[in-house]
């Protein structure tokens, strides 16, 4: 964990027996949730486990279920459940306080490589390997539709701030806009020339974000689907990719975005706002 204003690091999370492929941070900042061969909560602060509510010597919440590498994971805007996608095929909805599953979901063949939670919560997003991205309604846990168009595997989603729309990338390097509600593709945006690794909504709705194995991150009119512009830089794929929330912003009318590479780097942008027609 870093410190985002100074860079300074401010701990080391130890506890899982493989690798870490997935992270999340609950709304209110204070607890990370880390995906592995399980699931993990953390104290953000101090690196402390979290048991139903109590700090603990080391992390005890370790949420158990899946029966293969968990690949992704969020957490509820309320931050009272938590979600994990795995290469078992399933979605999983955790109690954050206790660790219980709530609910598994199922319908995808092939493994969950991304997942999002809508911000008003009534959604469940999750793109698979099988080409398909699947909206569920997180209180019941039925699917409520099945957006396909890609032509290979999606490896990354995102729902707009509105919860109207959302935005996937995959294997097949295009990124794609699908009405939430009805899961009609809207925009095909193309500009990449490999996989598409990650993709973002800026806190307006007014830009996507997407990262790619091109190694260049591109920002989108989310309206237009137009390219805004292409940042270039890291000598490896983008693995991640955000836009800050304004209340991080110096100067009000721009935006910025942080994007992670595997080469090891975090490389900060600032790209001036521009207003859309």
């Amino acid at each position: 964990v870093w410190d985002a204003a100074t860079g300074v690091q401010q701990s080391v999370l130890k506890g899982h027996t493989g690798g870490v492929s997935a992270v999340a941070v609950s709304p209110d900042g204070k607890r990370i949730v880390s995906g592995s061969v399980d699931v993990r909560v953390w104290d953000a602060e101090t690196g402390r486990g979290f048991w139903k509510n109590k700090m603990a010597k080391k992390c005890v919440l370790k949420l158990k279920g899946h029966t293969h590498w968990v690949s992704a994971v969020a957490v509820s805007r309320d931050g009272q459940w938590i979600v994990s996608g795995s290469r078992d095929r399933t979605v999983r909805v955790w109690d954050a306080a206790t660790g219980k599953q709530k609910s598994v979901l199922e319908g995808h063949t092939n493994s969950v490589a991304a997942v999002a939670v809508s911000p008003d919560g009534q959604w469940i997003v999750f793109g698979s390997g099988d080409k398909t991205v699947r909206v569920w309604d997180a209180a019941t846990g039925v699917q409520q539709s099945v957006l396909a168009g890609h032509t290979r595997g999606v490896t990354a989603v995102a729902v707009s701030p509105d919860g109207r729309w959302v935005v996937s990338g995959s294997w097949d390097a295009t990124v794609r806009v699908w009405d939430a509600a009805t899961g009609v593709q809207q925009l095909v945006l193309k500009g990449h020339t490999s996989w598409v690794t990650a993709v973002a909504v800026s806190p307006d709705g007014r830009w996507i974000v997407s990262g790619s194995r091109d190694n260049t991150v591109r920002v989108w009119d989310a309206v237009t689907g137009a390219q805004q512009s292409v940042f270039e830089g890291h000598t490896y794929e983008v693995e991640a990719v955000a836009v800050s929330a304004d209340n991080l912003i110096i100067e009000s009318t721009d935006r910025l975005e942080y994007f992670g590479g595997a080469d090891k780097s975090v490389v900060m942008i600032k790209f001036a706002d521009q207003p859309v027609d």
